[in-house]
Order: structure tokens, then sequence, then C-alpha cells
């Protein structure tokens, strides 16, 4: 089932102006499901070049894309989940995530934790477990490394806890599904 996403746009003030989108639409290649003054439904989340492309040939008409705050705010959550972890984040003694995005966004971190999970339909929590244990599969894959120097590098407290969640995601440990997938790459 395809997940319809709606599009506002700013200076849609008139009839004909839903005629320029949908002819922009349709050169641009972008199925619009409904055009109506102010917004277009997609049938699907348009990339970040669609989007350019699609401001790109609004803007020459007058109009703007406004960018939802809550996309933003959830985009900007990703992109911070991504940069911690990484690898290559330092960890300070006792870090919270909620403490970090909470002072990088101007946020408190239960009205972040709510737009997240409205905007995506899974918790802040489960997606930061979920980046976190594809990120070790990863690592255990393609670096060589340990699993203290990924649990390290990955901000979980000891292995114990890395190979605790690592199991409960994928109902293997660490160390067997290296061996894994190791051979099934190598062969």
């Amino acid at each position: 089932m395809q997940q319809q996403k709606k599009i506002l746009i700013k200076n849609m003030l008139c009839n004909r102006c839903i005629t320029i989108v949908k002819s922009e639409l349709k050169e641009a290649g972008l199925d619009a499901a409904e055009v109506s003054l102010g917004e277009v439904v997609v049938a699907n989340e348009l990339d970040l070049a669609d989007k350019a492309i699609l401001d790109d040939k609004l803007k020459k008409w007058g109009f703007q894309l406004l960018e939802d705050k809550n996309t933003s705010l959830v985009a900007a959550i990703k992109q911070l989940v991504s940069e911690v972890y990484s690898g290559q984040f330092d960890f300070p003694y006792h870090f919270r995530f909620s403490d970090l995005v909470s002072a990088r966004l101007g946020k408190s971190y239960d009205t972040i934790s709510a737009v997240f999970s409205a905007t995506e339909s899974v918790t802040l929590e489960k997606y930061i477990i979920d980046y976190r244990v594809q990120k070790v599969k990863e690592l255990l894959v393609y670096s060589g490394k340990s699993l203290s120097e990924i649990a390290f590098m990955l901000g979980f407290s000891s292995v114990a806890h890395l190979s605790r969640q690592f199991k409960s995601h994928t109902g293997l440990n660490p160390s067997y599904f290296k061996n894994i997938k190791r051979n099934t790459v190598s062969e």
C-alpha cells in the first residue's frame, strides 16, 4: 500500500494556479493524486532531488514549496542520530541522546519524541536501536573490528549490552552473525 504525502505550496491563489501546478507536476514526471489551493497530494514521498526539481519549476511561477515543520524536525533528528552513531562520535561519560537532541534542537525531549513517533510511526528509541543494530551488522561484516571496539564506537555501555540488543533484534548473537555473514560474503 502506498502512503500519500501532502506537499504545501505558498502563493496558490486561484484555479489557474492549480492548472499551472498540475502542468508542472506532469512535466516533472510526478504523480499527483490531488491538487487544490495551497497543497498537492502525491502518491509517494518525494526524494530531495524531486523536491528540488519541483521547487525550481514552481518558483518560475512565483510559487514556493513549504516545508512542514514536523518533517524538518524529523530530518534534523535523523541527521543527529546518523552523526552520533556513525562510529566517529566521541561519547562523553554518562551520555544521553535525549539531552543532546534537546540541546541541539532547542525543544523538550517529550516534544521531539512525540513529533518523531507521529511522523515516522515508530518511536525515536526504537529508531535509534534499529539504526545502531544495522551499524553493528555493517561493522561486524566489513570492518574487522572486535565487539569491544564496536561497542565503544557506537556508545553501548558494554559488550554485553551490545550483544543483548543485537540478539533481541536479530535473534542471533553477534559472533554467530559475523561468522555466517563472513562465510556468505567470501563464497
